[in-house]
């Protein structure tokens, strides 16, 4: 019962939180919350302390820091004095015997592999998971009156974050996607869920298993997060269920922004402050301070996600900055001849030769090598490769990249439970040619 008045106490509190009539009027809150968070929180921070003289915490002195360098300094940031190796200890624990209920002195723990493969371990306060579901039910799922619904959460692991979601509201169901996908799919269709929540990998494998009549379910909210979701494959899930798919941007640093009715994605700037790295005229990367987190402060952490600004204004008439789309991690760009390929784009012009069920991977391994690995039956093996080879060298010629090496896998071993990037740059120092020979690879 305490927890749930928790819940309750921020839901009163997000329903006070301003209307802000100008991104002026946020960054003003922003400052305030900022230093109020300072004096609080950083101040048993044994990491921020020394940015203190005075009592006054000195923001620009700060450095800015990567998640390489938040796990190296995991002891001295976080305000509990936990130690890395114990929360390790636990996290890995949950993770082998997959009992993820894992706390340590009162504090869930987490732990993420990204998508970028790096380790990290993320500390959440029980105030911190109240607030969480709290913002959760005003921005993402929505309890209705009279009516408990019913939640299939698809997930690498779970968590006490997850599961705090189960209420008189909200029914949780958590599909563990290192089970096989046939076990996970007649789960669902005996669960029928109201809310079917994953990743974008994920909902294209329901989406195919709906369309084959393997299963038959009818949500009527779909939610997308973890992974990048490409234009195509939004489309096919939202036109196949006839839903629109609510997109949420939450990642181990925390939850940063959902998409309205309308579509857009919103930053939470209410209580998380974004600095920009530009990249061009409107992409970026985002750098977070999250004055939320009182356990592990997140300040000045860049993120290797490259976010492009929406230029028109939402039609939702929300103030909060309006995401055009989340293009995908630094090391999904590809960069051929010195030349960027950025991966929406490349996936669009795939989408266009292919149907929207295709499954595949380009890594580029070398400075000119890419490696296609396409998932297909046999009888369509040779299309598929010369329709990818045409398309991709197609693009690439046209934005004046040439001499490129391409190798394709048919139907590569999948594993379960990994995050799925449709376009990744390796640059690993040994070539495509020599690292695939035991591969079925062929070569064009």
């Amino acid at each position: 019962m305490k927890f749930k008045l928790k819940i309750v106490y921020y839901l009163l509190q997000l329903l006070f939180v301003p209307q802000f009539r100008s991104h002026r009027a946020i960054t003003a809150f922003q400052t305030k919350k900022m230093n109020k968070f300072a004096k609080k929180t950083l101040s048993k921070s044994k990491f921020y302390l020394p940015y203190f003289s005075n009592k006054v915490f000195h923001w620009k002195a700060v450095p800015q820091i990567t998640k390489t360098e938040f796990m190296d300094a995991f002891n001295e940031v976080n305000t509990k004095n936990i130690k890395l190796e114990e929360a390790l200890e636990v996290a890995l624990r949950a993770e082998h015997t997959r009992n993820f209920k894992s706390e340590i002195n009162g504090l869930t723990v987490g732990l993420s592999t990204g998508t970028n493969g790096k380790r990290g371990l993320f500390l959440v306060s029980e105030n911190e998971r109240a607030h969480w579901v709290a913002l959760v039910m005003t921005r993402v799922i929505k309890p209705k009156l009279f009516k408990k619904q019913k939640v299939a959460f698809f997930l690498r692991s779970n968590s006490n974050l997850y599961s705090s979601i189960s209420s008189s509201f909200f029914e949780f169901k958590y599909f563990d996607i290192f089970k096989p996908l046939s076990e996970l799919l007649i789960e669902l269709n005996s669960y029928q869920p109201n809310i079917l929540a994953s990743q974008p990998s994920i909902l294209m494998d329901i989406a195919l298993a709906q369309a084959n009549n393997d299963i038959n379910i009818c949500p009527t909210q779909i939610i997308s997060f973890a992974e990048v979701l490409h234009e195509n494959d939004k489309i096919t899930i939202s036109t196949l269920f006839k839903v629109t798919i609510t997109e949420v941007y939450q990642c181990t640093e925390g939850f940063l922004g959902s998409s309205c009715k309308y579509g857009t994605m919103h930053l939470n700037e209410d209580f998380i402050f974004f600095e920009k790295e530009w990249i061009d005229e409107n992409k970026f990367y985002p750098i977070i301070t999250d004055f939320s987190r009182h356990c592990q402060p997140v300040i000045k952490y860049k993120l290797d996600d490259i976010l492009q600004i929406k230029q028109m204004e939402c039609a939702c008439g929300s103030k909060r900055l309006a995401i055009e789309k989340i293009i995908g991690r630094d090391d999904d760009v590809l960069i051929l001849n010195n030349i960027k390929v950025y991966p929406d784009l490349l996936a669009r012009k795939i989408a266009l030769f292919t149907d929207s069920f295709q499954k595949y991977t380009i890594t580029q391994h070398g400075t000119n090598q890419l490696q296609i690995s396409i998932v297909c039956p046999d009888s369509k093996w040779s299309e598929m490769k010369t329709i990818f080879h045409n398309v991709v060298a197609g693009y690439l010629n046209d934005l004046g990249i040439q001499d490129t090496v391409y190798a394709f896998v048919h139907n590569p071993k999948e594993i379960n439970g990994i995050k799925t990037r449709k376009i990744v740059r390796l640059m690993t120092n040994n070539s495509i040619l020599n690292n695939d020979k035991n591969n079925t690879a062929n070569y064009l």
